[in-house]
């Protein structure tokens, strides 16, 4: 019998995600704001409106969530991340029969903010500027915005699905060039999530793992560095980078 899979902002990533999982073994359903061609079970659905989709399907092996703001600024941020992730919960908290074993949330590595232009090594344990509070809601000058926004974003998948969760952080996602220090090929962006749907870890806490390409020199406008983001937790997992 084949296993359900959900994607919850289906575009690039997901389409290629799709091209390489066997369709023998698994069957898609793909939910986005418009028709994707080339995928048969499409749901329609604006994540931030305030209507819920409807399922013909209960039962999932995964559900992968891929955020993306819908534009630059603040409000894009926000509704990109915390909106869109929010209205998605609670359409999984009201319809009670969906079940699923494992969520797949897909963040980035924006979540060190300012850390990332410095020489430092990071990986997921490093720490990085705490998440504002409500009696502290702006940021200082030292701090970007987005960051803080994805790691409000990350905090709450991590509430909400709990062992369920696995956070995968993205770095510059890119075609054939790469555009900042840190990057991930989009195919290989595409290989990661079909890494985490075949294979059952059995995590017992939400799990958190940089996704970005072994180090190596970035030129552009004559300035040179090199990925200062460490990805050697996912390899140790067994995942073998292109």
């Amino acid at each position: 019998m084949k296993k359900n899979i959900l994607i919850i902002g289906y575009g690039n990533i997901a389409s290629r995600l799709h091209a390489i999982l066997c369709k023998d073994s698994y069957k898609i359903y793909g939910i986005s704001r418009s028709k994707k061609k080339g995928l048969e079970n499409f749901i329609k659905w604006d994540w931030l409106s305030k209507t819920l989709p409807n399922l013909e399907c209960n039962n999932f092996e995964s559900i992968i969530f891929i955020p993306k703001p819908t534009n630059k600024h603040q409000v894009g941020y926000q509704e990109g991340f915390l909106k869109s992730s929010e209205n998605t919960f609670n359409f999984l908290e009201a319809s009670k029969k969906i079940v699923y074993k494992k969520f797949i949330t897909i963040s980035s590595t924006g979540a060190y903010g300012l850390t990332t232009r410095q020489e430092s090594y990071l990986d997921e344990s490093s720490n990085i500027v705490p998440m504002f509070t409500e009696e502290n809601p702006y940021p200082c000058d030292e701090v970007d915005l987005g960051q803080h926004i994805i790691r409000q974003y990350e905090h709450n998948q991590m509430i909400r699905y709990r062992k369920k969760l696995i956070l995968l952080r993205f770095s510059g996602l890119y075609n054939s060039k790469p555009i900042s220090k840190n990057h991930l090929r989009r195919e290989t962006a595409a290989k990661i999530i079909k890494f985490f749907i075949e294979n059952n870890f059995n995590f017992s806490s939400p799990e958190i793992f940089n996704c970005t390409e072994d180090a190596s020199l970035f030129v552009e406008e004559n300035k040179s560095s090199y990925g200062n983001i460490s990805n050697e937790k996912i390899k140790k997992l067994g995942f073998i980078f292109d």
